[in-house]
């Protein structure tokens, strides 16, 4: 039976990506390693499955405890999701954000090279490598040149390097993603996709008046379902070339006031738009969006979620939890 390790498994992809692997005929063992066992209330792991599932308690900075795990593991592949993930996090701890993103893969990497097991590792970095782009670099290809703009997306880029660095020096079979913005059900509002969801839900439960605070409401961002995110991590992981990497995304733009209308739309409620400075980041991308033609053509990969039904689910999500809270409130 294979045997696929995913880090940070707790977090909000975590979830996704074990209930993806649930749903495949494969049979599979899955472990997962994070600082706090997972308390998903967005998924339903398949009965029956979860006897498949161990689960690892370890801080991943703990280069000894993380050896000894994985040693014990042997595993076939592995998911490397855990990271600090926030842009805006990065800019009011940069220290933190990237001694903590850029320690945790190398301990990873570099047991995997002392174990000499041939594990395969799907290293999972972020758009905002490319930094601030021209439009007429849109959409971005993965030969783009990577400048990196906040303190999160230098940590991604030296993440990718060090992939390569230990592909090309001691041939480790790493494959790396640019993944662009997703979304879906469980997301925190910690991001934008779930900030904005979250307050029409308090809208729609008469929590607040119809007023939608965001940030810079021009920019504009290529949005995925996490869903679909899931799957092509499964599919490079399998079948991407190593030494390569793959931008993951839907291949078009929408601007975040675009999200605003989209939902409005939907669920039929008239919004205002308030842009609340305090949302503002130092330095900001105007406008990136990717082109998915390097994953499609290769793998034969395609998002399959419209975006504006993952925002509508997001938003029955927080309703749910709301409703939840105030039962047992």
């Amino acid at each position: 039976m294979k045997k696929i390790l995913i880090t940070g498994i707790s977090g909000f992809v975590g979830g996704y990506c074990v209930n993806y692997l649930n749903s495949l005929d494969t049979p599979l063992e899955i472990h997962g390693i994070s600082r706090s066992k997972p308390a998903w209330d967005f998924i339903r792991i398949s009965s029956g499955r979860d006897r498949w599932h161990h689960f690892h308690t370890a801080d991943l900075n703990n280069f000894p405890r993380i050896r000894t795990i994985m040693e014990k593991i042997q595993p076939d592949q592995i998911i490397h999701l855990a990271a600090q993930s926030s842009v805006g996090e990065s800019w009011k701890s940069p220290v933190d954000s990237f001694v903590n993103n850029t320690s945790i893969f190398l301990n990873i990497i570099d047991t995997v090279r002392c174990m000499d097991t041939g594990t395969r590792i799907l290293s999972v970095g972020s758009s905002e490598q490319y930094g601030v782009v021209s439009k007429n670099d849109l959409p971005l290809t993965e030969d783009h040149p990577l400048r990196p703009a906040n303190p999160y997306a230098v940590a991604r880029v030296a993440q990718e390097h060090m992939a390569g660095v230990y592909h090309d020096g001691f041939g480790i079979d790493i494959c790396c993603t640019r993944s662009f913005n997703h979304c879906g059900p469980g997301q925190t509002d910690r991001f934008v996709a779930g900030a904005i969801t979250k307050q029409f839900a308090r809208i729609e439960l008469g929590l607040q008046e119809p007023v939608i605070e965001i940030g810079d409401g021009t920019i504009i961002r290529d949005f995925l379902d996490v869903r679909d995110v899931v799957s092509a991590y499964t599919l490079l992981l399998d079948k991407g070339k190593a030494g390569q990497a793959y931008n993951i995304c839907s291949g078009r733009g929408y601007a975040i006031s675009e999200l605003v209308t989209m939902l409005s739309d939907r669920l039929t409620i008239e919004v205002q738009i308030k842009q609340n400075p305090t949302k503002m980041r130092p330095q900001e991308n105007p406008a990136i969006f990717g082109s998915c033609e390097k994953i499609r053509s290769g793998l034969g990969w395609m998002p399959c979620h419209p975006l504006v039904d993952s925002l509508q689910e997001m938003v029955e999500y927080w309703k749910a939890r709301m409703d939840f809270s105030h039962r047992q409130g």
